[in-house]
């Protein structure tokens, strides 16, 4: 959940975003959501009874049916840093748990339950690929994953007695996005809060310079005409810096379209006409929504525990065992 990057209704994403949380899902996820966030839900008592509960993963090589264990290690290898801190470890290894969870109650797809796409779901790595990745240090790391989800292994995130959509991003832009400004439904606990750690991250900023023929050919198909020397104007953004909308040579447009057709790392911000060329300067990685995986590191070394990073970035919401 490394480029969190959206499609139909939750394209961002941004994400999702180098390949560290990005996390995708599609509008009919969040559209059923938010029309069913108030209602009461239990958890089905299948997933409930099942101590051994197990996933069915769609991957290049087929689909796998993995363990818990199994799947949430492979998950957190590939999202996340193993060199981050235990408890934001442990905080990704349920939000992991959570929204695979979710996705499996969900019973979108017929034959599996999730795919290894970071595109549409999460991003899961086996432990042959994470010993390709880590090398001589595979034994450390994975003994320190294995001990994140080990102790957390079953905890979920639970809203209205249902598995929560536990989105997950990179970093964020110092504040997260909400739901309602991404992707247009509005989740409870899926709003905007402060992340301020992000900052301190070494790629939190980056600038990006294209000259006018490479803008026009690059936003071509938005099939606007710009003319004169300002092609962006009512520019609309939301308290976190994410561009909402903007105007492109006239057309109306959203700045998550603008920054998917520029290959921009997040819809987070600002843009400067200077000696002929546009200049955008970007704040965060990927959709910006949910727990950003930067800020849960902040945190933790901090001296937060796993419990209240997920309670901070996804208030509302309580921690269930299965």
């Amino acid at each position: 959940m490394k480029k969190v990057l959206i499609t139909g209704f939750i394209v961002a994403i941004s994400l999702l975003i180098i390949p560290l949380g990005s996390l995708s899902v599609e509008e009919k996820t969040v559209q059923t959501l938010a029309k069913n966030a108030v209602a009461q839900k239990t958890v089905s008592k299948d997933t409930k009874e099942k101590s051994d509960i197990t996933f069915r993963i769609k991957t290049e090589n087929g689909i796998k049916e993995l363990s818990a264990r199994e799947y949430i290690c492979g998950v957190l290898a590939a999202e996340m840093p193993a060199s981050f801190n235990i408890e934001a470890l442990k905080a990704q290894s349920v939000a992991a748990f959570t929204f695979a969870l979710y996705k499996k109650e969900e019973k979108r797809y017929d034959e599996y339950d999730l795919t290894d796409n970071f595109k549409t779901d999460q991003s899961y790595i086996s432990e042959e690929k994470q010993k390709e990745k880590w090398g001589d240090g595979f034994e450390e790391k994975s003994k320190k994953i294995s001990e994140a989800v080990e102790s957390t292994l079953g905890t979920y995130l639970s809203y209205n007695g249902k598995p929560a959509l536990a989105l997950y991003c990179s970093l964020s832009s110092g504040k997260t996005n909400s739901c309602a400004d991404v992707f247009g439904g509005e989740i409870p606990y899926l709003v905007s809060v402060d992340s301020e750690g992000d900052k301190l991250c070494p790629d939190y900023k980056s600038v990006f310079s294209f000259s006018i023929d490479e803008l026009k050919a690059k936003l071509s198909s938005i099939n606007a005409g710009p003319e004169g020397d300002n092609f962006f104007k009512n520019i609309k953004t939301a308290n976190s810096g994410l561009v909402k909308a903007l105007d492109y040579g006239g057309k109306s447009t959203t700045g998550g379209k603008i920054s998917n057709l520029l290959g921009l790392p997040s819809s987070a911000f600002t843009v400067e006409l200077s000696d002929g060329a546009y200049t955008f300067t970007c704040f965060g990685r990927g959709h910006g929504v949910g727990m950003s995986q930067y800020g849960a590191e902040f945190l933790a070394k901090s001296g937060a525990d796993y419990k209240e990073i997920l309670l901070h970035y996804y208030p509302g919401t309580e921690i269930k065992k299965l």
